[in-house]
């Protein structure tokens, strides 16, 4: 797995809107309403979640499109379809669901 390593322009200066060369990614496609998970791989230390659309996830537990009011901690965060970056472990699940069929990405790098 390669590490991430922060793009830099000409100058040196770091470049926040493009991420390193992955050489690990994973993806589910997504049945409308049916929340899957992704499993953080050994070596693996940063993720970006990217979709073809808006999409749920939940690190904690079952990911789900909230209806109402969640006061408790537990809800589930929108991700952003151009590019969710995530500090994680090896062995973590991302759970993740969306309204309509979706397919969600999750690309992995190594410290």
């Amino acid at each position: 797995m390669l590490p991430y390593t922060q793009p830099q322009d000409a100058s040196g200066h770091l470049i926040d809107d493009v991420y390193p060369l992955s050489d690990y990614a994973n993806c589910r496609v997504l049945a409308s309403g049916t929340a899957e998970d992704l499993l953080v791989p050994a070596g693996a230390n940063f993720c970006t979640l990217t979709a073809d659309g808006t999409f749920y996830f939940n690190m904690n537990g079952t990911a789900a499109k909230p209806t109402g009011d969640i006061t408790d901690g537990s809800s589930s965060r929108i991700g952003n379809a151009s590019g969710t970056s995530l500090v994680v472990e090896a062995g973590e699940n991302i759970s993740v669901v969306a309204d309509a069929t979706r397919i969600v990405t999750a690309t992995f790098w190594s410290e």
